[in-house]
Order: C-alpha cells, then sequence, then structure tokens
C-alpha cells in the first residue's frame, strides 16, 4: 500500500479538520481518529516531538518546583523541555546548570546589569559571557537554586523563558539603535513586541526546531541579519513601492548548514513586521518537520517548497498589503563598520557610545557593576550588547568619554582592541559544553594574543571559533573560521575554512585545512595571516585577498616560506 508522504499528510489533515470532517467520522463511528501532530501521525514524531506532544513545554511548572525542591538535575527529555524555560544541563562538561538570558533587541538596563551581577555572584558560578545572538548567559547555578534564579531575574524586569531548545531564540536587532548616525530607522522596538508576543503566545513555543530573527535597521554596526531563519533589513525604497523606508525580507539563514538568507522578493512597513513575523513562525509550525530532527530547520522546509511556496503561505495568513511581492529601486545602504562595535564613535545627538572590548565575552560582577554604574550615572541607564560577544556604553557626554575609558580600562575592559580582538569570537568550546571538540575560549584567547605580539594590521581580520559542527559562533562567516574537531589519534584539533562575510560581505568561507592538532593553531593561523601580507595588493583586505584566491592556490597560505618572505 502506498503510503503518503509527510506534505501530503499535512495537506489532508488541514483539508480534514478545516472542513469538519474528522468530528463527522467520530460521530459516525464512535471511534477516535488518529492522533496527529500538524499532520504528522504521533507514531512519526521523532522523539523529542513525542515529549512536547505529551508535556508542551508551557506547562513545565510543576516539574520545575519538583526538581528544584528536591534538588535534582533535569536529565534526559525532561532536560530537553526544561532549555525552554532557559537552564541547560551542561554535566558533565560543567557542574550544575548553564541559564541563558532572552534579551529582545539585545538592550538591557544599568540596573539590570547590576542585578545579573548580584544573580551570579550570589547564586551562580560568579561571571556572565555575551553571547553571539547579544545576549548573557550564566553557569553553575545549582539545581535547588532554578527559581531562585528565575525570580531574581522577574524581579529585575529579565526573563530566560523561552531561550533554549525549540523556541525562537533571542531576537537581534542592530546595537547602535536610536543613536547611529546612518540608521534609517530604529527596529528595537519591533524586536521587542516580537520577542513578548512569542513569550505569551503558546503555539509559538516548541517550535519544529530552534528559529532565529533579526532587525537591521541600516547602520553602521551590523547584527549579522543574514544569517537568521528570518531577516528584516531596513531599506530606502525609491521608487516601484511607495517612496520611503520598507523592510526587505529575506528566510532561511543558517551559516552552520552553509545558508544565507535567501531573498524573498517580500517586502513590508516596519509597523507590520511584527505580524508578518509571527505568520512566517506559524507557517513554520504547521509545516516543518517533525520526524528527523536533523531536517527540521527552517533550511530544509524551504529546500523541499521553495522560497515562493513560503511567502505564498505567509501572505495567506496575513491581511491584504501587509506583505507584498516587489521589484522596487532601493537607495544604496551606509557603509557598515567593520569595527563600530569598539571603541568611541559619535551619535546623531552629539553624545558618544564606546564599544567596550571583552575577551571573549566574559564579564565578572565586579565589571558587570562598573558598566551599570556608568550607565546609570553618564548614559541614560542604557546598555547594548552586540553579535560581537562585545557591549556598548551609549549617550556618554563628550566631555566625560576620557575620564569613563579610563575607568573601563581600569577594570579590565578598555574601548580599544586590535585589529585581531576586535572581531574574535568564540562559543564556550569544550570547557563547558557537552558537545564542544575544543576549548575555544582559551585557544581564541592564545591565539589572538599571539597574532597581537607579531603583527600590527591597517585591516580588521575576524576570527570565529566554534566547538563542534553546530557552529553557535558561525565560523563559515568568519575571515578565519576555525571549527573544534576531534584528531585521528583522539586529540583535540581544528578544520580551518577561510573568507566568510555577510552583509556587503556576503559568503561562506571554504575549507583551508584540517583538522590540525590544536597544539599548531597558533603557528598555523600566524603563517595564514604572514602569508597574506606577504602577497596582498597595497590596501587589500584579507577577505579580498583570500576570495581572489582559486581553490588550487589556497594551500600556499600554508607555506611558511611565503609567509616569512
Amino acid at each position: 500500500m502506498t503510503r503518503f508522504t509527510a506534505e501530503q499528510q499535512a495537506y489532508l489533515f488541514e483539508t480534514v479538520t478545516r472542513l469538519g470532517l474528522d468530528r463527522a467520522f467520530q460521530a459516525a463511528t464512535g471511534t477516535a481518529a488518529p492522533e496527529t501532530v500538524h499532520g504528522t501521525p504521533v507514531e512519526d514524531l521523532c522523539r523529542e516531538e513525542v515529549r512536547k506532544y505529551e508535556t508542551h513545554p508551557c506547562d513545565l511548572w510543576d516539574a520545575i518546583e519538583d526538581w528544584t525542591e528536591r534538588g535534582v538535575i533535569a536529565e534526559g527529555l525532561d532536560q530537553f523541555l526544561l532549555r525552554h524555560w532557559g537552564f541547560f544541563n551542561v554535566e558533565p562538561a560543567d557542574t550544575g546548570y548553564m541559564c541563558r538570558l532572552r534579551l529582545p533587541g539585545c538592550r538591557l538596563r544599568g540596573d539590570q546589569m547590576m542585578a545579573v551581577a548580584e544573580i551570579a555572584e550570589r547564586l551562580a558560578g560568579g561571571f556572565a559571557h555575551v553571547t553571539t545572538r547579544g545576549n548573557l548567559q550564566l553557569r553553575n547555578i545549582a539545581p535547588r537554586d532554578v527559581l531562585a534564579v528565575h525570580f531574581a531575574l522577574k524581579d529585575a524586569g529579565l526573563s530566560c523563558h523561552g531561550s533554549g531548545a525549540d523556541s525562537a531564540r533571542n531576537i537581534t536587532a542592530s546595537p547602535t539603535g536610536g543613536f547611529d548616525a546612518d540608521e534609517l530607522i530604529d527596529l528595537t522596538p519591533q524586536a521587542r513586541a516580537l520577542g513578548e508576543r512569542i513569550a505569551n503566545t503558546r503555539d509559538l513555543q516548541g517550535l519544529p526546531r530552534k528559529f532565529n530573527i533579526a532587525f537591521d535597521g541600516g547602520g553602521r554596526v551590523s547584527c549579522v541579519a543574514d544569517s537568521n531563519d528570518i531577516c528584516f533589513q531596513a531599506v530606502r525604497v525609491t521608487d516601484g513601492l511607495k517612496p520611503g523606508i520598507w523592510l526587505r525580507v529575506a528566510v532561511g539563514g543558517i551559516s552552520g548548514h552553509l545558508d544565507l538568507a535567501r531573498p524573498t522578493g517580500a517586502y513590508c512597513r516596519p509597523e507590520d513586521a511584527v505580524q508578518v513575523a509571527v505568520a512566517m513562525l506559524r507557517v513554520f509550525v504547521e509545516h516543518g518537520d517533525r520526524t528527523n530532527r536533523k531536517r527540521a530547520r527552517l533550511k530544509y522546509l524551504l529546500d523541499r517548497h521553495g522560497v515562493d511556496w513560503f511567502i505564498d503561505c505567509t501572505i495567506e495568513k496575513l491581511p491584504d498589503g501587509k506583505l507584498v511581492l516587489a521589484t522596487p529601486n532601493e537607495a544604496q545602504r551606509a557603509p557598515i563598520d567593520r569595527q563600530g562595535h569598539i571603541g568611541v564613535h559619535p551619535q546623531r545627538d552629539g553624545a558618544r557610545y564606546l564599544g567596550v572590548a571583552l575577551e571573549m565575552g566574559r564579564l565578572s560582577p565586579e565589571q558587570m557593576r562598573l558598566l551599570g554604574r556608568l550607565s546609570l550615572d553618564e548614559g541614560r541607564n542604557d546598555l547594548r550588547l552586540t553579535v560581537w560577544q562585545n557591549l556598548l556604553l551609549p549617550h556618554v557626554p563628550e566631555g566625560r568619554v576620557e575620564t569613563i575609558r579610563t575607568a573601563l580600562a581600569g577594570a579590565g575592559m578598555p574601548a580599544v582592541a586590535t585589529a585581531f580582538a576586535a572581531g574574535a569570537v568564540g562559543c564556550t568550546g569544550k570547557w563547558a559544553c557537552k558537545f564542544g571538540l575544543a576549548y575555544t575560549k582559551a585557544d581564541g584567547t592564545a591565539l589572538v594574543r599571539h597574532l597581537e605580539a607579531r603583527f600590527t594590521l591597517d585591516r580588521p581580520i575576524n576570527i570565529h571559533l566554534t566547538g563542534c559542527p553546530n557552529s553557535c559562533a558561525q565560523h563559515y562567516i568568519g575571515d578565519i573560521g576555525l571549527m573544534g574537531a576531534t584528531l585521528p589519534d583522539g586529540g583535540e584539533g581544528y578544520m580551518i575554512v577561510l573568507g566568510g562575510g555577510t552583509d556587503d560581505d556576503e559568503g561562506l568561507a571554504r575549507p583551508l585545512s584540517g583538522p590540525i592538532p590544536a597544539a599548531a593553531l597558533n603557528t598555523t593561523v600566524e603563517t595564514v595571516v604572514g602569508s597574506y601580507l606577504a602577497q596582498r595588493a597595497p590596501g587589500e583586505s584579507f577577505l579580498a585577498f583570500v576570495r581572489r584566491l582559486p581553490d588550487e592556490a589556497m594551500p600556499t597560505l600554508l607555506d611558511r616560506d611565503i609567509a616569512v618572505a
């Protein structure tokens, strides 16, 4: 007997349910219709989907109270559900839970940063990390302290709910929104409104897989929007649509799976973006693959049906005119400053923002308290986090810049960084992640220091270190991408890729070599940088240099004779 495909099952289920034929069948026969989840029979669901079918992630509170009272750590599929609430069992790589906050638009107040310092010191491991989604995470939380952390965050006006597992992850936005001299529009309100809509809408939680959304307001500092499942990019339309600011919509970005967001030919007004995003999420909810976790991201739904199908399904869920297909003329975007997240920069109102350099995103409680106090006293109680694992202190009066810069530098947070340090990002890695195959943070820190001691660059080189193929640090969009790998002898190593970029430099990196031993990482990357400096055209960036090399010439970058010529 021929079995219906998943797509055919979904279509039949939707049609039968819409017409009420399922109820008619049950009434006529006295039998129950087969149980399904959005058209997929329960018997065909993967185990994670079965667990969500048995207990919706929103219905876990009784279990959380029980686990906390008994001081036991959630394991297996219980732990999978708990990640929807922001708590991750990271044992045996690290002790206790990791807690990832949810900061839509990558903003928090200075007083909130001080509250996080208190939580880190009293209930966690005494530090926090800025993530590659402009977020904060805490570690070493004892099972008995889960609810204490939850309520302490709530008291500060913060949340960790919906920050893990099959959720729409932290919604990013341009970190200079609202004060950027070049931006077209501040889209932070859209990011925050969408975050609230998702957090308070049951069917938008427990998605087929995790989901990333970004809002790019057209300013000088990138939020790497084109690596997201949904990417809203502000553009100024001159004709072809009503002239003004529109959001160009792209979908399906997932750089770890070798895809950046695909153009859709669809545009929406900024005020309609939240409604459009919710419609897209619901298309994903209804049609995403719930049988195979490896094929459940939006990219694979687009691979099966196409972008046009996805946009058509989205438009069907919206009032007329909310999402339109067009080929308008767009004004050229202002250039992106690849180091605009570091250093002192002018705001459009005459004040200054300070981009603070952090070493692989780490913050101590003392540093967090200082940032909070400076923000309260000097910066309108406003702090911004970036996808480059650092933060911005905005709204500083020009006359106070040097005093504040000195205070930050004295606390180990300089508002200056080398061309290597400014764009170096690293995931948690083997140090505290059960999936990590390499000690990315320690190796990344050592690598940056090694390169700084040998080279002075006039152009930035972004280095992305990710501990495993999950690519949390997005190694395929780095100038130099490093992915943790296991050597044939079982040792720690790295795969090396070169030439990735986003925005104006959009493109995926190409393989260079690997796996190489982690012990050889510093000298290998030193050779690559030395070869670039020896062979580049005057003023040529690393990215431009690597991209003009044919595949067969890539191995010459590992030639030490060229590197020292």
